[in-house]
């Protein structure tokens, strides 16, 4: 407590009277305005200070953003034309939200985006854009975060493509509100497979019944590796019958196949090995084989056939339905 007119002020963490006796080893201090001077600029400067830390994204109220990249199947390695699922995750890691998200996923060169299975999260999606089929970039959007955990869910499928050999890809999002945010580099292995098509024909196309047509089954091996164990089953109209002529060409090789009986309606041919695509030369296997009209069937009409190729252990498929008519009188 002090007395009517003793004032405090403080020196060098000390208190001393002013208006006391002199000496006592108490200092002098000094009096008047200059010496507030340099405090209260400190006072004055210390909001701005804060204000540019939270602007920056160093205090409680700011927006960043963490994007994941990840595979449904935890294998990263994939055979060359094969479809892979992708798991796109992006989290507000900050507190004031983020507006206008849109998210992307740069994939490797050669593949191909194919489809979007699904879309989840507990974000708010403002504006719907869905990704164009075939890029190598889809991109996805809008959504709005209202801040802290809140989330986004992209499930799509896309077609590995290209030359056997390890890729990186990425998934990067960005928003009105906030910097692109990368994810780590996804490693993806991609390795040699066969890519099969095949086609039928037939010739002539016009019949009576007890001749003969002729039959070309084109298997076709567009892919980086060679398909082995091939197989080619044909299934004949209900008044044909396989007539025992086979002629097989191309470049294909066969390892123990054989042929079907005569009179069979579903001709089996197996063995074949399809090498893979040279150059712009792909593996080729063709088989023509004749097949006869059955005289005793005296049914007029246009008759199809089926066609079904295995190979790789049915993991390779290939189904042709009604196919290469012929039209019997």
């Amino acid at each position: 407590m002090t007395r009517p007119g003793v004032g405090l002020r403080v020196s060098q963490g000390r208190m001393t009277s002013e208006g006391g006796p002199a000496g006592r080893g108490r200092r002098p201090v000094g009096g008047g305005r200059a010496a507030w001077l340099p405090k209260l600029s400190r006072l004055l400067v210390l909001p701005a200070i804060l204000g540019a830390m939270a602007a920056a994204g160093c205090g409680a109220n700011h927006t960043s953003l963490s994007v994941t990249l990840g595979t449904v199947d935890p294998s990263t390695t994939v055979a060359a034309n094969q479809t892979i699922e992708f798991v796109i995750t992006v989290i507000d890691t900050g507190t004031a939200g983020t507006a206008g998200l849109t998210v992307t996923a740069n994939l490797p060169a050669d593949f191909r985006y194919t489809d979007t299975p699904g879309l989840g999260g507990s974000a708010v999606r403002t504006s719907p854009v869905d990704a164009q089929g075939q890029s190598h970039q889809p991109a996805w959007g809008v959504w709005e975060l209202s801040g802290y955990k809140d989330d986004v869910t992209i499930d799509f499928d896309a077609l590995a493509l290209g030359s056997p050999n390890t890729y990186t890809m990425t998934a990067s999002a960005s928003a009105s509100t906030a910097s692109t945010t990368q994810s780590n580099p996804l490693p993806i292995k991609l390795t040699a497979a066969p890519q099969l098509s095949a086609l039928v024909t037939v010739s002539p196309s016009l019949a009576v019944p007890g001749e003969d047509v002729t039959y070309r089954v084109s298997v076709i091996n567009q892919g980086t590796g060679p398909a082995n164990d091939v197989s080619v089953l044909v299934t004949l109209p209900p008044v044909f019958i396989f007539d025992g002529s086979v002629t097989i060409t191309g470049n294909s090789g066969r390892v123990g196949g054989t042929n079907p009986l005569e009179g069979s309606t579903l001709p089996f041919f197996d063995g074949f090995v399809v090498p893979a695509q040279s150059g712009s030369s792909p593996g080729k296997l063709t088989i023509d084989f004749d097949a006869q009209v059955l005289s005793s069937a005296g049914a007029q009409g246009t008759y199809p056939v089926g066609v079904q190729v295995l190979g790789d252990l049915g993991q390779e498929r290939v189904f042709i339905s009604e196919s290469a008519p012929v039209q019997v009188t």
